[in-house]
């Protein structure tokens, strides 16, 4: 008989396969005015992956395109799976950026940026630098979408999202914060709803 770990580890990976296999990956965003593609300019769509969320109530949101840092996440450190935030580039395409992540250990927050210089700040404020965790645009091109990023200085959580109703549902909650665009992704289609 399986331990119950071994089940949601199961159980974890077919919901990963399920939104892989389901979700379309060719619908943009609503309105959302985005330059064409252009070959020159563009890193190649069916080289992005999806960017998951998982969430630790109240205290972090965690993003990564790496199945062992989910499954981690959800089997070893409390986090709860909250789906497809957007879609990345896990090596560098053209014109894109490092998005780089730190983590704050006392407070459980990390940080995505695509600024050296702001992740370096992080750092000297206690952050750990976790190197790159993926790339993205740093302008709306290529069919791209903002990646909204805000914050609750409150809790120490930072938040990332593509869906502007939900940023906007947050920023009209207490304590949050905008703090603008914290890049461009590919959108996510169908499953973005």
């Amino acid at each position: 008989m399986k331990s119950s770990s071994s089940n949601l580890a199961f159980a974890t990976s077919a919901l990963l396969l399920s939104l892989f296999t389901s979700c379309s990956t060719s619908t943009l965003a609503q309105n959302v005015s985005v330059k064409p593609p252009s070959p020159l300019t563009c890193g190649n769509p069916n080289d992005s992956v999806f960017y998951y969320v998982m969430t630790s109530p109240g205290t972090d949101n965690f993003y990564t395109s790496f199945s062992a840092e989910v499954t981690s996440a959800v089997n070893d450190d409390g986090y709860v799976f909250g789906g497809v935030a957007a879609r990345v580039f896990l090596t560098p395409e053209l014109s894109t950026v490092p998005f780089y992540r730190a983590v704050k250990l006392a407070g459980a927050d990390h940080l995505y940026t695509t600024s050296a210089a702001e992740r370096n700040i992080a750092v000297e404020g206690g952050y750990i630098d976790e190197g790159i965790s993926a790339y993205i645009y740093p302008s709306q091109i290529c069919g791209s979408v903002p990646f909204y990023r805000i914050y609750n200085s409150a809790a120490t959580e930072h938040f990332y999202t593509i869906n502007e109703k939900e940023r906007d549902s947050l920023l009209g909650s207490s304590g949050w914060a905008d703090e603008g665009i914290a890049g461009y992704v590919l959108d996510i289609g169908p499953c973005a709803e």
